[in-house]
Parts: structure tokens; sequence; C-alpha cells
């Protein structure tokens, strides 16, 4: 007997290569669990025969309350399953306990013929059940099952190790793509969030193609002038991104007005070595934050963020942070500040940014 069911694993190894190879080819490129639902009524026939297969999906872990259910047999069928045959299983009970593949012939044949599930087996003309678990970090999660016909063969060694093949590489496949939905769940919500953000954000690769624009920078990116000679936001993006490169810096600011309507605009980008990517967010200043600005030629850009900073009474730490770069550097832009605008001290620069602002008398030698 033991030779006869060797010859039977054997033949029935043969007989399943083929489907084997093809079910992990189309499991690895299953996404979602109906993509790998969808994989098993498809091609496990090819693996292991049988003339009724099903796939079940529990609420609960190892409980056998159903989040969902499918089968190749009639709907009366799962009915009446779900109503008299699931609670009184004793296949499926020998599967939740052992957590590997069981089958009715294995089983006390009394226990088996006086069950519910035998009952409405038989109904379809059905005899002979196996099952095999669906498990995920240990937990049952479902079942895959198979039923053959009353005048066909029972399940033999060889069937019980397709179906543990089958329930293995199924469960993997089940794993990775309940990860894939929840990703995909939590980058929605993120996604939303970002468009409720007032500041444009956008994330771009190392070569400089957009991954993803929140509203707010897809219409800075619709064609907005940005800066000197019609500079775009990708452009600056892509000098940021130029800066990391050659001074292996992770942060860069880039502060900009359109020479067209006089909006201020200043990109900070932020280098994520972890993902290979550049996060930069967008502020397009207030016009009346604009108008505090010494908005003369003597000043660059650059300047004229550090002037208003200064303007609003922050100490050096405090600008540094906000404008991303050190407290020496800081300093650096305020000597040149007061250079090119002949004030010795932050008092002056900032009486000389209100006189600005109210209307005051600029000096002769600011003008244009």
């Amino acid at each position: 007997m033991a030779k006869k069911l060797d010859g039977d694993l054997v033949s029935a190894l043969s007989e399943s290569g083929d489907g084997r190879q093809h079910l992990l080819k189309e499991l690895q490129v299953a996404l979602t669990v109906s993509d790998v639902r969808e994989v098993f009524f498809g091609v496990v026939p090819d693996v292991l025969h049988a003339d009724g297969i099903g796939f079940y999906r529990f609420r609960e872990p190892s409980q056998p309350l159903l989040l969902e259910k499918s089968a190749t047999l009639s709907e009366a069928f799962l009915h009446n399953y779900e109503e008299r045959g699931r609670f009184d299983d004793p296949v499926l009970d020998f599967v939740l306990e052992h957590r590997l593949p069981g089958d009715s012939a294995r089983l006390p044949q009394e226990r088996w013929r006086s069950s519910g599930a035998h009952e409405v087996l038989s109904g379809e003309g059905l005899a002979h059940s196996m099952e095999a678990p669906l498990i995920e970090a240990g937990e049952v999660i479902g079942t895959i099952n198979f039923a053959r016909a009353s005048d066909g063969s029972r399940f033999l060694d060889g069937d019980l190790t397709s179906a543990r093949f089958v329930s293995e590489h199924l469960s993997l496949a089940m794993e990775r793509a309940r990860r894939y939905e929840a990703l995909g769940e939590r980058s929605s919500l993120f996604q939303g969030a970002l468009e409720q953000c007032p500041q444009g954000v956008l994330v771009n690769d190392l070569e400089g193609a957009t991954i993803f624009a929140n509203r707010q920078a897809s219409e800075l990116l619709g064609g907005k002038a940005l800066g000197p000679n019609g500079s775009r936001l990708h452009e600056l993006v892509s000098d940021a991104i130029g800066e990391f490169i050659a001074e292996n810096r992770h942060a860069a600011t880039v502060n900009v007005r359109d020479d067209r309507t006089g909006r201020r605009v200043i990109l900070k980008s932020y280098l994520s070595g972890k993902h290979d990517s550049v996060v930069s967010i967008v502020y397009e200043c207030p016009d009346e934050e604009a108008a505090a600005l010494p908005a003369w030629e003597v000043l660059t850009p650059r300047e004229q963020e550090i002037a208003t900073l200064v303007s609003q009474g922050l100490t050096t730490r405090q600008i540094a942070a906000k404008a991303f770069v050190s407290e020496n550097t800081v300093k650096q832009h305020l000597k040149r500040i007061f250079a090119k605008t002949d004030v010795h001290s932050r008092a002056e620069l900032v009486q000389l940014i209100w006189a600005a602002k109210h209307g005051g008398q600029v000096p002769a030698h600011l003008r244009g």
C-alpha cells in the first residue's frame, strides 16, 4: 500500500509541475486580494484536480465567521454550507487545529458521514472534501476548499502535498496584497491631507521628475512665472537638486520674485536620502509682507528675506531656523545688507523698512 501511495504521489507531482510554475508566476504579479482570488480560481485547477473549489476569508483570525466566500459551486450550495455545514465540518476543525491541509478520507468515516458538511456536499453529488489553511502572521485567516464527486477518487497524499503548496504560496501572496492595499489606503489619506495644505508641496526624484504635487503646487507648475527670465518652479527644484549633489547639502532655500507681478515666492527643499527624493514646500508671500521689504535692486532676494525677518524682531538664531541656514550665514547676510543700505545696526534697518512700508523718504543713495 505504501508503494502505491508513493507512486500516486510521484504521478501527482509530475502532472501538477507546470501548473505550479504558472501559479507562482501569476501570484508574483497579483497586487490585491481580489487579484489573488482570481489567480486561485484561474490557475489552481491546473495544479490540483477537483470537481468544486472554494475560497474563504474569515472576519476574525482562526474564527470561521466569514468576511468573504466564493466557489465554483452553486449559490444554493454556498448558502446551505453556511447554514448547516460550516459549523459541523470535521475537515475544517482539523485544519483550524493543526494549521495543515486535511481531507475527509483521513477522518473517522462515521464522524465524516454524519456531519453537516457531508450532507451538504452530498446534495451536490460530492463526497470527498479537502481543505487547506490561509495563514497570515501565524493566524488562520481563511481556507481554500476542494471537493470531488461521489463517483470520483478520494484525495491522495499527492493531493495533500499540492494543497499545501498552493496554500503556502497563496498565504504569502495574500499577506503581500493586504500590505499593498493598506499602503494604498494610507497613501490616499496622506495625499488628501496634503491637498488641504495651504502651501504648495512637491516631491521629485533625483532626476527632477515630479512624483507628487498637491493642488497648490500644480497651479504653480502650470506656467506662472516665478523668477528672473520666467523661471519655473520645476527649474528651481532642479537647481536645488544640483546644490544637494554639488555641495553635499540636505536643505536649500530659493527666494525669487515674479518680474511681471512682483509676487515673491520662497521654495524650501529637503533631501530625503532614504527614499532618493526631494521634498519641496512653496511659500507664497502675501503682498503686504512683500511691501514691507526694501525693494531696492541693491538687495538680492535672499537678503530681502533676511531683512524681512529682522524687521519682525527675530533673533539671529530664529532667523537661521526659519531660513534654514546657519547663524554665521545670517550674520554674513546682515553685514552685506548693512553695507548696501548704509545702515549700521538692526534698529536702523528696521527704521528703513518701516519708512519704505509707510511711504517715508528713502535715502537718496538707495534710489534707482
